[in-house]
């Protein structure tokens, strides 16, 4: 058997989390064809699949929880509050029954990794490291793997390690981790361990050569950011890793973003602004992947300007290339020029757009969030996109996201900023609203000056926090306490909090949580109406809650017989 240089694997947590936990994974697939292109032999384990959800766990128990769960939304939409508790509680031994199975079968599929790695003989194991649940499996594979292969290397990535940086390193599971795209440290590396006896040789020889902290910073986290077109690679998916995935793509358009100051915001951690990636190998991307059949995707940046995202559109036009996309947007004040990106863009196949809208309150967006937008440039954002859109002939959907509740200043209540939330969203009337407590992440204005903002912080909060299993589909009395209050709410109050604010906007009939490549896909298969988005809110929140994914998968085959569809109609020369 060849000797693996590189193992890379996916964690992930003993439960779907959200409906798009299945994405194809696109950063791993990137790792893997950089390097195998450069002659080295690199191998994925990727567990984070919609039909591997429910592995290890009985069909009686899945089926039970599914009826159980199912009883208790239908009691929890009543506001039978007695009886809520009653069948939760009669579900508790079923959930934690459920849970035990799911994560004896992780353990097990750890076992097997460390197989692999014996088999293969491999250097080094890379983790894409994500919160919560997922954390804490990184953790254990990292231990067990320390302890049966010494002599092997172990390597953080992932979302984790960009929002926590050098925290990730502090209780030593990992040896080595980075914070930003790893074609080119992950090349040097493999290389230097050629040269190298054993993990001691290279550790040292890596310090001196690579990288004098154990956190190497790349690409815009980088103080020397160098992005160029030889460094990024299309990603070439095997048939092995399709399957069980949903097949919408998430493509690199740029790094970072334009504005890059939001208080709250980890994204700050970057130290430069938006930096696009060359149109024409976007677009190249694009025709790769429909000729494997995939036709929907997610631009992966933390905002795409328009300008560079009509030009996107363009080259996507000039090719005749039938596919949709998604994207997240920034406010703007609205031109004849924004309205002519996004109505080209939704020629193109643009379907949904994210946008941060943070508050409708514009002393707290700009004392609190320094967001550098005013509401009134959310509302006219949002309507033009409607209107672009009216004039293309083709739907596309917005998600508006808020922050509720959120630190305020002298001279103004939170009932104030409620009420103001409240009112943007009516004034633009989005298709989903995503509201999400405040969050204390580091190096970001919130955590640095946390007094200032009035938060207060448990000791060992970061550590406790990376471990937070974080779902936007939970109820908040099931939500774990945080670990930090603010201006004297407690995170129980906080959440409830939340909560109140996601009742209210449900009562306009407006679906919450629903992420923006899932507003484009179902619109793609026939979800048209808000009617048909909330009974999908409804019917995939049971599905996560219970651990079963039988109405998941039923939408997911519809969406990957749509792409490929979509695919066949596109012709490629």
């Amino acid at each position: 058997m060849k000797k693996t240089e590189l193992l890379l694997v996916n964690s992930y947590a003993p439960r779907q989390r959200i409906a798009s936990d299945a994405a194809l994974e696109n950063g791993l697939a990137v790792l893997r064809t950089y390097l195998a292109d450069r002659g080295h032999t690199v191998e994925v384990v990727d567990d984070q699949r919609v039909t591997a959800m429910t592995k290890g766990v009985p069909q009686w128990c899945l089926k039970l929880l599914q009826f159980m769960v199912g009883l208790q939304m239908k009691i929890y939409n009543k506001k039978i509050k007695s009886l809520w508790v009653m069948v939760m509680l009669l579900t508790w031994p079923l959930q934690s029954l459920s849970l035990y199975y799911r994560r004896e079968f992780m353990n097990k599929r750890i076992n097997d990794i460390i197989q692999e790695i014996k088999k293969s003989k491999a250097n080094f194991l890379g983790i894409k490291v994500w919160y919560g649940d997922a954390f804490v499996w990184s953790k254990l594979l990292a231990t067990k793997v320390k302890e049966a292969c010494p002599d092997t290397i172990i390597i953080a990535g992932g979302p984790q390690v960009k929002v926590y940086g050098e925290h990730i390193l502090l209780d030593e599971f990992f040896d080595i981790a980075i914070m930003g795209p790893g074609e080119e440290a992950l090349e040097k590396m493999l290389m230097l361990r050629q040269k190298s006896k054993d993990k001691g040789e290279f550790l040292k020889a890596f310090h001196t050569e690579i990288s004098v902290s154990k956190l190497i910073k790349t690409g815009t986290y980088s103080t020397v950011c160098c992005l160029t077109k030889n460094v990024f690679a299309t990603p070439k998916y095997r048939n092995e890793d399709l399957q069980g995935k949903i097949f919408f793509h998430t493509l690199v358009d740029g790094f970072g973003c334009s504005w890059n100051k939001c208080n709250f915001c980890s994204h700050t951690r970057q130290n430069s602004t938006y930096q696009s990636r060359p149109i024409e190998e976007i677009v190249d991307e694009i025709e790769e992947m429909a000729r494997q059949g995939i036709s929907f995707f997610r631009f992966s940046s933390s905002e795409t300007p328009v300008e560079h995202g009509k030009k996107i559109a363009e080259e996507i036009l000039k090719r005749n290339l039938n596919i949709n996309f998604s994207m997240f947007s920034r406010a703007a004040k609205v031109t004849p020029a924004l309205y002519d990106a996004y109505y080209i863009m939704i020629k193109a196949g643009l379907r949904a757009v994210f946008m941060g809208g943070e508050t409708g309150h514009d002393l707290i967006n700009e004392k609190v969030m320094n967001k550098g937008v005013r509401s009134k440039d959310i509302v006219d954002t949002i309507n033009c996109i409607k209107l672009a859109s009216s004039a293309a002939k083709n739907n596309c959907r917005v998600g508006l996201s808020l922050i509720y509740p959120c630190p305020v200043v002298e001279g103004v209540t939170l009932e104030e900023v409620f009420r103001e939330d409240m009112r943007i969203i009516q004034e633009s009337n989005p298709d989903t609203v995503i509201v999400n407590p405040p969050g204390m992440f580091p190096e970001t204005e919130w955590m640095e000056n946390a007094a200032k903002y009035g938060f207060k912080a448990e000791e060992n909060f970061v550590v406790n926090f990376m471990k937070y299993e974080y779902s936007i589909y939970k109820p908040v009395e099931l939500w774990e306490e945080l670990g930090y209050s603010l201006q004297e709410m407690s995170g129980a109050e906080l959440l409830k909090e939340t909560g109140r604010l996601k009742q209210e906007i449900v009562k306009l009939g407006i679906p919450t949580d629903i992420s923006d490549e899932y507003l484009m896909m179902t619109e793609a298969i026939g979800y048209n109406t808000r009617l048909d988005l909330l009974q999908f809110k409804s019917k995939s929140l049971q599905d996560i809650m219970s651990g079963s994914t039988t109405y998941m998968e039923q939408i997911i085959e519809k969406i990957n017989q749509k792409s490929r569809q979509m695919a066949q109609q596109t012709k490629i020369k």
